[in-house]
């Protein structure tokens, strides 16, 4: 008996991929889905080249046009493995799941390497180039927040499921594999704001992750701090001289912690 010959008649799988200008990538995406030991019930790709709204408009747009269960995510860049539909069923089978973040690997320099979450972080993690959510959790949440225009809305609607009482489960087996991390860095100030607001206590240890040796001696630790301090619009406001201090120190201790391998 495999582990296909267990799952329920009643689970399903819609993906859904958000793409902008990555026509060769997303081929690649598309061929991996097409060859899973289980299909998925669709496949929705929301194409944003022309508009650039961001992936959590294209996100919510692609989940409410399916019909199935469980929506899987992940990126117009990503390879699913060729069981990634099957495991994630099989994760659902516990109804006490009702969101999974699963492994992501890449390659460095023809290394495997993992992009897995530091093991002892509990809040900088869920990204969606590889989560899967009940279809009635986003429902209750209302998908992703539209007003992150890119990066973080992930983590978001994350820890708000947290927070609403939704078990979100690590599954190390449903694997997707991130070939190359090319691309533009594109603005996010607005986007770490909003998580910043969201909750300041997780965001510490977002922020933790931002620092490192090479980006203080760079100058994009002082960069991302004084952007942090001048950014403004009509969803956010800049953070005040002592929020900054009180992040940034704290976030530089948990940094420094992790460095020595005491957290």
């Amino acid at each position: 008996m495999t582990g296909a010959d267990t799952i329920s008649s009643n689970l399903s799988v819609d993906v859904v991929i958000p793409t902008f200008n990555r026509k060769d990538a997303l081929e690649r995406c598309l061929s991996a889905l097409e060859h899973q030991s289980i299909p998925p019930r669709s496949i929705i790709v929301i194409d944003d080249s022309e508009d650039d709204l961001g992936p959590a408009i294209s996100r919510n747009k692609g989940w409410r046009k399916g019909s199935a269960p469980i929506i899987a995510f992940t990126d117009d860049d990503c390879v699913p493995r060729f069981d990634w539909i099957e495991k994630i069923m099989l994760n659902f089978e516990e109804d006490s799941v009702d969101a999974i973040e699963g492994s992501v690997t890449s390659e460095i320099e023809g290394l495997m390497t993992s992009m897995d979450p530091h093991p002892k972080d509990k809040w900088n993690r869920f990204k969606t180039a590889n989560m899967a959510y009940r279809r009635v959790v986003l429902e209750n949440l209302n998908g992703f927040d539209e007003r992150y225009y890119i990066h973080r809305e992930d983590t978001d609607l994350a820890w708000r499921a947290i927070k609403s009482g939704y078990n979100v489960k690590w599954a190390p087996d449903c694997i997707v594999h991130h070939p190359d991390r090319s691309g533009v860095e594109r603005d996010r100030t607005r986007s770490e704001l909003l998580l910043f607001n969201l909750d300041r206590k997780k965001y510490v240890e977002v922020a933790a992750g931002m620092i490192s040796i090479q980006k203080i001696l760079n100058g994009d630790w002082a960069r991302r701090r004084a952007m942090m301090r001048s950014y403004k619009d009509e969803y956010v406001s800049s953070l005040t001289r002592l929020e900054s201090a009180r992040l940034w120190s704290v976030s530089l201790l948990y940094a420094a912690m992790r460095k020595l391998g005491l957290r």
